[in-house]
């Protein structure tokens, strides 16, 4: 059963929650507390800025909670003490470029002072909240969402496009980036970016070809490369590689030395591997 929390903060600390990797911490009060213990794994929580903006500007699905006793926050850094212990890590599922934070906010009608640090709400309400904010969402999977576990090993025999775009975004997240797909460059769409911050552009970028227009793939990395200076993957079967090489030692000889090809198992085989060490190391409590 995933429940949906509305998180509420000031910009300042949103800031420091995205930069730490998503991180959010919570007063040790009995009942502040109270709301900690309730919240699961998995859990889908809304990011409501407070103060100017005053609204929701993005999403994510909770990780884990933990107990912590070093300080984080710039208050706690400052005073040389924990103030908020109770913490839970996050991964950023959707999220507004800062500067997008006021204009493109989600505001909450007949909403009162949040007084509680979690705001527990039902699926009808946060439902119409998500598509507002993010009319690509695919809300109904969201709503009993769970946590990675795709067939491997269908993959590996039937690798899809979407198959593979998928094993992307989780394995971004596990590396602790803001993955995305269909991400928007001009009139284009990237398959895969990871990025750092909500305002950072992409450090990473994937393009995924399991059939279809390769040089059209080549064009677009070598933009994303050329605008941003980002990292760059064709992830395709070894069957291209020809075709591939062809295009990379004429058209697009420019990107040769900078362009890494990854064989389509290879993705099903990493991120079987995040799974494996992100079980074990929720199981002996060591997540970082």
């Amino acid at each position: 059963m995933r429940n949906f929390w509305i998180v509420p903060g000031s910009e300042k600390n949103w800031n420091q929650s995205l930069i730490s990797k998503g991180i959010w911490g919570i007063e040790n009060t009995a009942f502040k507390k109270l709301h900690w213990l309730a919240i699961e794994s998995n859990d889908l929580i809304l990011f409501y800025v407070t103060g100017r903006v005053k609204g929701i500007v993005g999403y994510g699905s909770i990780r884990s909670k933990f107990h912590q006793d070093t300080p984080l926050w710039e208050a706690e850094i400052k005073e040389g003490c924990v103030k908020y212990p109770l913490r839970f890590e996050f991964d950023v599922d959707f999220i507004l470029p800062q500067s997008e934070w006021y204009d493109k906010r989600i505001t909450i009608s007949g909403r009162g002072g949040f007084r509680q640090p979690l705001i527990l709400r039902e699926w009808e309400d946060i439902k119409p909240l998500i598509q507002a904010l993010n009319p690509n969402a695919p809300a109904e999977l969201m709503k009993e969402i769970s946590l990675p576990a795709v067939s491997i090993e269908e993959d590996k025999a039937h690798p899809t496009h979407e198959n593979i775009k998928n094993l992307l975004l989780e394995i971004g997240k596990f590396q602790s980036f803001i993955a995305n797909v269909e991400f928007p460059m001009g009139p284009e769409r990237l398959d895969v970016v990871w990025r750092r911050l909500p305002e950072s552009v992409p450090t990473y970028v994937f393009e995924v070809q399991v059939g279809g227009d390769i040089y059209h793939a080549l064009g677009k990395l070598k933009h994303a490369h050329d605008l941003w200076n980002s990292r760059i993957f064709l992830v395709s079967s070894t069957d291209y590689l020809g075709a591939i090489n062809q295009l990379l030692s004429g058209t697009f000889h420019e990107i040769q030395p900078i362009l890494k090809f990854i064989e389509t198992k290879k993705i099903s085989s990493l991120h079987q591997a995040k799974i494996n060490i992100f079980n074990i190391e929720r199981e002996l409590g060591i997540i970082p």
